[in-house]
């Protein structure tokens, strides 16, 4: 799942990090780092732009969770991610 939602890290020195490393702040950028270990991408509806046209699935919802409703529909989507992987 991204830790990156518009350009901004969610929490802790993601961003930092990344600007850093010359890497750009974004959503696709974490996909590509690790693309080699994951299967399948969980990223924000906002970020729907930048990973377009990545090599991996994506699946897009919001991961922004302020209450129990928007955790419990973010653990479906996560949890409903694998059929996403193409066989």
């Amino acid at each position: 799942m991204s830790p990156i939602i518009g350009g901004k890290a969610v929490k802790g020195p993601t961003a930092k990090m990344m600007e850093e490393l010359g890497l750009p702040v974004d959503a696709a950028a974490v996909a590509r780092r690790y693309g080699d270990l994951i299967d399948v991408y969980v990223a924000d509806d906002e970020d729907a732009a930048a990973v377009a046209g990545l090599d991996i699935p994506v699946v897009l919802t919001r991961t922004l969770m302020t209450n129990l409703a928007e955790r419990e529909a973010l653990a479906r989507a996560v949890l409903a991610a694998p059929e996403r992987i193409p066989t």
